[in-house]
């Protein structure tokens, strides 16, 4: 128990100094769950090692009932509970301290299963927040996340690539950048200040064709706060290419 409690305090606890990059993101599970029920994994792609995942699942629960969350790793523990009013917050690791996940490596972590509700047909967003990934001796490791739609009835792929303007805008300090994706495939997603210097690689993986939200939290490649101003995000998948302007006001 003490080790379990350790564990869990190095994950949850917020240190001054971030150590790498990474992304936790989300797919639509391979795995049938049969008519009443819609499932996405968990995706982590890190340049670090990764020994502990911590985070917060938002979802519209008028719609959508939680299920529950199985860990997809051998020898890893996944811990959630459920906080009622559409957020389940999750927590993964390893009692003998093992590493969840490589450097430079991508692995599916977690499924989580949803069953509509109400009767609900379509398609309903779940995402993060509050995602802490845990790197060596604690510390944590600089974050970007990325939400995903789970489907029911006849919901359908986007017909078309697209990117919509951030919210808010004017920000401070976090905004939620909407990406729609007609086809599976890499996508990258880079900020810029105004004069063309790359201040954070947002998003750099493969993803699934449907609907995203990206999130930026005002940090750079660094870890640390940029100043107001306005920034330009990028973004490139198959076939298709666009930016916006985002405005930071502190």
């Amino acid at each position: 128990m003490k080790q379990l409690l350790s564990i869990i305090a190095s994950i949850a606890m917020i240190s001054f100094a971030f150590t790498g990059n990474a992304s936790v993101g989300m797919v639509k599970s391979t795995l049938q769950k049969g008519d009443n029920n819609s499932a996405v994994n968990i995706v982590i792609s890190s340049d670090e090692d990764v020994f502990g995942l911590q985070f917060d699942i938002l979802f519209n629960d008028s719609e959508l009932q939680f299920v529950n969350g199985e860990s997809l790793l051998d020898g890893f523990s996944f811990h959630y509970k459920d906080k009622d009013n559409g957020v389940v917050r999750g927590l993964l690791f390893s009692l003998e301290g093992t590493k969840l996940i490589e450097a430079n490596g991508v692995a599916n972590m977690v499924e989580l299963v949803f069953e509509p509700k109400n009767n609900f047909s379509g398609s309903s967003f779940v995402e993060f927040q509050n995602v802490i990934l845990a790197g060596t001796h604690g510390q944590e490791i600089l974050v970007s996340s990325s939400g995903h739609e789970v489907s029911f009835g006849n919901s359908l792929v986007p017909e078309k690539t697209s990117l919509s303007d951030n919210y808010p805008n004017p920000f401070n300090p976090t905004t939620n950048i909407p990406f729609s994706l007609s086809e599976p495939g890499y996508v990258a997603a880079v900020i810029y200040d105004i004069n063309g210097a790359e201040v954070r690689n947002l998003v750099s993986g493969y993803r699934e064709a449907g609907n995203y939200s990206f999130v930026w939290n005002s940090l750079n490649n660094d870890g640390l706060s940029v100043s107001s101003g306005r920034y330009i995000l990028k973004i490139t998948a198959s076939n298709y290419s666009d930016s916006i302007t985002m405005t930071l006001l502190k």
